[in-house]
């Protein structure tokens, strides 16, 4: 008789230790991620490391497809250092705002589109010099803080800003 009260208390201390250690709460531990869910139940180191492998490479997988819907166009591969399509070199700037990461330039192209929050550098970001004035525009890669404000967070990304501009007659 003693031995199974012994044993109970054991089993129920264990019980109420293994549920405490991590911090999770009953409901907690009830939810189910259905992005992440995925049972391993590795035999051994090989299928450990190979598994850890997998997942690594799905979580990769994820940033770059958020990445891409973002409306910032980070540069990948472009080994030609051309610049983008749809990045206007000739039009007027109709409006040029400093902003906290980078100034942001609206321009009509020669085509009559109309191109807003093209970024451009502090450096070239001077409104009562540029603004209604037709210009050409040079691009540079640069490299721009990834933060929402000016604050730093230690995250940059590479992208295309205006780094030169020209005023045409």
């Amino acid at each position: 008789m003693k031995k199974t009260i012994f044993t109970t208390t054991l089993i129920l201390c264990s019980m109420l230790i293994a549920s405490c250690g991590d911090g999770n709460t009953a409901s907690q531990q009830n939810q189910v991620n259905q992005a992440k869910t995925a049972t391993i139940t590795p035999v051994n180191s090989e299928s450990i490391s190979a598994n850890k492998e997998k997942i690594d490479n799905i979580e990769a997988s994820k940033k770059t497809s958020n990445s891409t819907s973002n409306e910032k166009t980070p540069i990948k591969n472009n080994k030609t250092n051309e610049v983008p399509n749809d990045k206007p070199t000739l039009g007027t700037i109709k409006e040029m705002q400093n902003g906290d990461l980078k100034c942001y330039v609206t321009v009509l192209d020669e085509n009559g589109k109309l191109h807003e929050g093209v970024g451009a550098t502090f450096d070239v970001c001077e409104p009562e010099k540029y603004v209604n004035k037709k210009v050409r525009m040079y691009y540079q890669i640069e490299n721009v803080s990834d933060c929402q404000s000016s604050e730093p967070c230690g995250k940059t990304i590479k992208e295309w800003l205006i780094s030169k501009i020209e005023i045409r007659d």
